[in-house]
C-alpha cells in the first residue's frame, strides 16, 4: 500500500513538472482606446435663459472637445438628467425640455472632460 502512495506521489510530481514548461507565447491586448476629443481650453457658461421648463443654454466652449451637462436637484449629487455633447464651435448653444422634471430647485452642472464644472442654479415651476 505505501508502495502505491509513492508510486503515485512521484507520478504525480513527473507529470507536474512535465506540464510546466516555457512558452513563446505572448498574449496581444488591444487598449480600447476612448476618444476624450481635443483638450478644453474654454468651459463656461455664457448665458442661461429660462421660459417655464424650457431651459436655453449657450456655453464657451472648444471645438472639438466633449462637455456633459447634468441636472441635479439642489442639496443631492445624483442627476436626474445626463447630457453629452461635442463642441463644434467656440459657442455652443442647447435647449433642454425639463417638462418631466417636479417642481424643484435644480443645479445645471456644464462639465469638460478634465472634470472642470460650472454650476448654474435652476428653479422648475
Amino acid at each position: 500500500m505505501k508502495k502505491a502512495q509513492v508510486i503515485l506521489v512521484i507520478l504525480t510530481i513527473i507529470v507536474a513538472l512535465g506540464s510546466c514548461r516555457k512558452s513563446d507565447y505572448v498574449p496581444t491586448i488591444k487598449p480600447n482606446k476612448i476618444d476624450l476629443g481635443v483638450k478644453s481650453t474654454s468651459t463656461a457658461i455664457k448665458a442661461i435663459t429660462q421660459t417655464d421648463n424650457t431651459v436655453v443654454a449657450q456655453f464657451e466652449t472648444t471645438a472639438g472637445s466633449k462637455y456633459a451637462v447634468q441636472i441635479v436637484p439642489f442639496g443631492s449629487e445624483e442627476p436626474v438628467k445626463n447630457y453629452s455633447f461635442t463642441a463644434t464651435d467656440d459657442v455652443t448653444t442647447k435647449t433642454y425640455d425639463l417638462s418631466g422634471l417636479s417642481r424643484s430647485d435644480y443645479d445645471l452642472i456644464f462639465i469638460d472632460v478634465d472634470g472642470k464644472e460650472v454650476k448654474y442654479p435652476l428653479v422648475i415651476k
